[in-house]
């Protein structure tokens, strides 16, 4: 091995230097900054405040030492390096919880986008948790390209699904709380498993094919990555159906409510399907005839006969099936079209036509 390869080496398994205590202090207080930039992000839903956070993050030096470890056959230094991390883990989420309790955010408000968007993980954010694991590991052997370093920070998403995860524990969403950790665990695994593969391929082929102690060191750990990444995997592939099949009943429950409606304009405001707890939220606006103006009835009497003929809970149960809980919010308008200059009042033209023609 040459002497830059050794030096390379060396720094990426012995990565905290000589004062080992002073590196851990650091990590320290760089993981509580991250944390706290992260949570204050969240709770002001501003993206780029969240990114930050993932800049300021340093879990991912540890990540790769794990990874260098395994593929070294050093068994004892990555369980230490493993334990140090989902440790570390384990107080972020504590201390985000920590710091909205202590901020004292109202619970009945509504949760921000930036917490929800981390409960939502899917097998796109296993690939992208490769690839970065793939960066990461090339930038350390390449310390020319340190500048691509910063990308992979962002790419990949450590510290904002932890602190998400202590937010949602404090609004009481202990399921959307384990989608957040379950997108950490994705992304640690997959870091993991491709960074062992960048080591493998620069330099240490000679160490994981030899025979010996190592190989069974390694061979052992890879087995255990490979194991907690398929429970993962298995999860992932749990969110991505249940996304594609709501995904797809939502589509087909907006084309089935027009042609319920039809030829009454209906406006469909939002339709969301959560296929897991069999759930819909459906806001729709009804354009009401001109002469419903000038009549005083109820709501009822005010729509079209042909609405009232089959009611849109019918439509609703036949689409869905039995046991769906739906919420829906409807909202009715009168909707004209006029001629400037005349008396010609006539029916507003349907909502999605005029959209299409636009």
């Amino acid at each position: 091995m040459s002497k830059r390869k050794f030096s390379t080496t060396r720094s990426i398994l012995r990565f905290e230097g000589q004062d080992k205590s002073a590196y851990w202090r650091r990590f320290a207080m760089l993981l509580t900054l991250s944390v706290v930039i992260a949570t204050m992000g969240m709770l002001r839903n501003s993206g780029a405040v969240v990114i930050a956070a993932m800049l300021v993050a340093p879990l991912m030096t540890p990540i790769l030492g794990v990874a260098a470890a395994m593929v070294m056959g050093w068994l004892g230094r990555a369980l230490y390096l493993a334990l140090i991390v989902c440790g570390a883990a384990v107080l972020c989420v504590l201390l985000a919880w920590f710091l909205v309790y202590v901020a004292d955010v109202p619970r009945g408000i509504l949760i921000p986008d930036q917490v929800l968007a981390r409960t939502d993980p899917g097998t796109e954010d296993l690939i992208v948790a490769l690839a970065a694991g793939v960066a990461g590991a090339y930038v350390q052997i390449n310390r020319s390209e340190a500048s691509l370093l910063p990308g992979a920070a962002i790419g990949v998403s450590l510290v904002p699904p932890l602190s998400a995860s202590g937010v949602l524990m404090y609004f009481g969403e202990p399921a959307e709380a384990y989608e957040a950790v379950l997108l950490f665990a994705t992304n640690l695994g997959a870091i993991i498993l491709s960074a062992c593969a960048v080591y493998i391929v620069y330099a240490a082929r000679s160490v994981v094919f030899s025979k010996g102690r190592r190989k069974l060191n390694f061979t052992a750990s890879v087995v255990i990555t490979l194991a907690f990444l398929a429970f993962v995997v298995l999860q992932l592939g749990k969110s991505t159906y249940n996304r594609y099949l709501e995904t797809r009943t939502e589509a087909q429950l907006a084309q089935t409510i027009r042609n319920w409606a039809d030829p009454v304009s209906v406006e469909i405001i939002r339709i969301d399907v959560n296929a897991k707890s069999k759930h819909a939220d459906i806001w729709l606006i009804v354009d009401l005839p001109i002469e419903a103006a000038y009549k005083v009835s109820s709501v009822v009497g005010l729509l079209p006969e042909s609405l009232r003929e089959k009611p849109l809970v019918d439509v609703l149960r036949k689409e869905l099936g039995p046991g769906y809980l739906v919420v829906v919010r409807f909202q009715n308008r009168i909707g004209a079209q006029i001629i400037l200059g005349t008396d010609t009042v006539q029916q507003a033209p349907d909502v999605e036509k005029v959209t299409e023609e636009n």
